[in-house]
């Protein structure tokens, strides 16, 4: 196709539509967020002061600093650093990611390694800043998606719902019709991801005239999951809301009514239809009480948000020519032409065939372009490969590390590689290399720790480049090695303990000790706090559990309950929040497995509910339980 062009001012109010649309969807979802059953709304609650407050727009007014501040070939790791800078939330896998990040740890490893919300929703609801700065550009903006998905949801759900919805309304911009936009963005995700089944599912059932109740019960026999944030069935729901809705308002309504993480559904989807149809399009009763003002949550802090939907637009505006010229895509924004996107059929038909994002990334890789700082893969690439496990070693045990070096430059490298360890850890013998142009070697390492290695051990790969047999150049790289948790394990009937190191924080007695025997289990460690403070001490599990401490019951629950391994919403009766001494304390957990399901329990030590700064409910991550 030749190039397209897309007026400045139909440019302005797509983009206003889209945030204003978000904003009204947002505070229409919100109060009721978390509401399993079938609702039966009609209208905002009330509103002292315009729109609320919602964390689907805050992330996103985060993003926009990220691309002022880094440019238009933001990654991955410049997003990761804005969480640590800018975003203080607890929340599910927000939580987890904060955690990962802080030992250090990068995407996409920061959003697989630990996390059991990598399926949810807090990705799919920050997807229009990547459409509204690529408009008619659906890979661009499913590349950027996929960038920022992978930080906190990496190898899960999440991702895939967030490349769906930027690639909709990223041609939204040029195409408004339904069906298309759907199969466009269902071009971008994998046929066998659950979120893609889901939504075939859907439109099948909305194909042979189902009613919108029917779709509904239908999503949650099919693809319904305890934990309301799930990503494929509020997706589902999305576009439920879309498919059964004769105009904006009953869309909407249709979508939030359906209940569980109804701020999501509501928000995304009002967006995409203020994309589609501008701020005009939008009810003036649904406008008005939320007018253009930009709330930002408590949290998210240290930049300078927008005061208003023009300062927000306008600021998406000057993003979006920046990256249409770096990703020099064929659309030009003209102040005084109209809009031209010439063969729609043809256009529709390559995005459809380009399709999928690179979405099969390692993530139990990590990987650097060399020199540091450069985007563009005509250097050295470095990927440091840490197995099944992930980047996790037990206190005096080894670990397998292995370094890809691959060489994209036009000429010869020449050079060593050396392998600096923390203090006490076994020295590793240096390496010669060559390699000739898209050449690449495999350097595997056996990484052995003293018994006194602390929470997060950084280690450094130098690359010594040589000319005429002198050092040329030098480029480091540092990693981390989370130092696995060590418990002795005991099942129903087993006179003896066994000792294992885990990755994580979650204690799986049912795969653990290969048994799915009923009755009692039992978990010890020796839980290591660098200094007194005040800890939330949770046990996250559905089963009946105890937990003592130093031979004191710290708790006990006799029941079933949910199982909700979130920093910030434990079931409070296995949990408790105490005055933590410095030292090293004796854990103990018996936890009662009932049923057939596996019994698992998540450890998690975390910070009061009260803080100073920078907020609530964060992980304690130089806790080790040795």
């Amino acid at each position: 196709m030749g190039r397209m062009k897309l007026n400045a001012a139909e440019y302005y109010r797509k983009v206003y539509g889209g945030w204003l649309g978000k904003n009204i969807g947002g505070t229409l979802g919100a109060p009721v967020e978390g509401k399993m059953e079938l609702l039966d709304l009609k209208f905002y609650p009330i509103l002292p002061d315009g729109p609320l407050e919602n964390d689907d727009l805050d992330l996103q007014l985060v993003w926009l600093h990220a691309l002022e501040q880094y440019g238009a070939r933001l990654t991955a790791k410049e997003l990761g650093q804005e969480w640590l800078e800018h975003v203080f939330f607890p929340f599910d896998e927000y939580g987890y990611a904060l955690t990962n990040l802080r030992r250090g740890l990068q995407a996409p490893i920061s959003g697989w390694f630990n996390n059991p919300f990598n399926n949810c929703m807090g990705s799919p609801i920050r997807s229009e800043i990547w459409a509204m700065v690529a408009p008619g550009a659906p890979h661009v903006a499913a590349y950027y998606a996929y960038e920022d998905a992978i930080v906190d949801h990496a190898a899960g759900e999440g991702v895939y719902g967030e490349v769906f919805f930027a690639a909709i309304e990223s041609a939204a911009f040029v195409i408004s019709d339904r069906d298309q936009l759907i199969q466009i963005g269902l071009a971008f995700i994998p046929k066998e991801c659950r979120t893609a089944i889901a939504l075939q599912d859907l439109l099948k059932w909305h194909q042979a005239d189902k009613t919108w109740l029917e779709a509904r019960e239908l999503i949650l026999l099919h693809h319904g999951h305890p934990n309301f944030t799930d990503a494929p069935q509020n997706i589902a729901f999305t576009i439920l809301g879309w498919l059964y809705g004769n105009d904006f308002e009953d869309s909407i309504l249709k979508a939030v009514n359906c209940g569980y993480d109804t701020d999501c559904t509501a928000a995304t989807l009002a967006a995409i239809l203020g994309i589609i149809g501008g701020p005009e399009s939008l009810p003036e009763r649904w406008v008005k009480p939320v007018g253009d003002r930009v709330v930002v949550s408590p949290p998210i802090k240290g930049f300078p948000a927008p005061q208003d939907l023009d300062e927000l637009t306008r600021r998406t505006m000057r993003m979006g020519r920046e990256v249409l010229a770096v990703w020099d895509t064929p659309i030009d924004i003209v102040e005084d032409q109209p809009s031209y996107f010439g063969d729609l059929i043809q256009w529709v038909d390559e995005i459809q065939a380009d399709g999928k994002a690179d979405l099969d990334r390692n993530v139990r890789r990590d990987r650097f372009l060399l020199p540091q700082g450069t985007f563009d893969n005509s250097g050295l690439e470095l990927l440091i490969d840490y197995g099944v496990d992930g980047p996790v070693i037990g206190s005096g045990a080894n670990k397998q590390v292995k370094f890809i070096l691959t060489n994209h430059s036009k000429e010869l490298w020449e050079g060593k590689l050396k392998l600096t360890l923390p203090n006490g850890w076994t020295e590793i013998d240096e390496r010669d290399f060559t390699l000739e142009c898209e050449a690449s070697l495999e350097w595997n390492v056996e990484v052995q720790t003293n018994e006194t290695t602390s929470a997060s051990n950084e280690l450094s790969l130098h690359i010594a480049r040589y000319h005429d047999d002198q050092i040329w150049h030098k480029e480091t790289v540092h990693f981390i090695l989370v130092t696995a948790a060590r418990w002795s394990l005991r099942g129903p009937d087993q006179e003896s303990a066994v000792e294992i190191d885990l990755p994580g924080n979650a204690i799986n007695f049912s795969e653990l000790l290969n048994t799915q025997q009923v009755g009692t289990y039992y978990a010890s460690s020796n839980l290591f706090n660098p200094s007194t403070r005040t800890v939330l001490l949770i046990a996250a599990t559905a089963a009946p559990v105890k937990l003592s401490l130093n031979g004191k019951l710290l708790f006990e629950d006799e029941h079933q309950t949910e199982f909700m391994p979130a920093y910030h919403r434990a079931v409070s009766s296995k949990s408790v929040e105490f005055v933590l001494e410095e030292g090293t304390h004796k854990l103990e957990i018996e936890a009662i497995k009932q049923t057939s399901e596996k019994l698992e329990v998540y450890i998690l030590a975390i910070a009061a509910s009260k803080t100073k700064t920078p907020g609530s409910f964060y992980s304690y991550t130089d806790i080790l339980f040795t």
